[in-house]
């Protein structure tokens, strides 16, 4: 940690005792936890203002119907009703 001085007004030192008395924390704890907040709020929004969000849906998808929710379908057909396999007890009607 670094050791930080500040000049704060009158009424924000005795917003924050009172508040820092009220969670039973120290005035210094207080003050590194509304820092963290307005550090990831600021964080968030400039994600959320992030040009890159301005491409997504821009382009039209393939015409072959596969897309990134279906293509292990794709890839991993499962169809084995079309395809007839023996059980290994069986005979096989095409030996001879």
């Amino acid at each position: 940690m670094k050791r930080a001085q500040l000049i704060l007004e009158d009424w924000q030192h005795e917003w924050l005792s009172a508040e820092a008395a009220k969670q039973n924390i120290s005035m210094s704890a207080l003050l590194r936890r509304l820092i963290t907040r307005a550090i990831e709020t600021s964080q968030i929004e400039s994600v959320e203002d992030d040009p890159v969000w301005g491409i997504i849906g821009m382009a039209a998808g393939p015409e072959d119907g596969v897309t990134s929710e279906n293509l292990d379908d794709f890839l991993y057909q499962n169809d084995w009703s079309a395809h007839s396999h023996a059980i290994a007890a069986e005979p096989d009607p095409d030996y001879h």
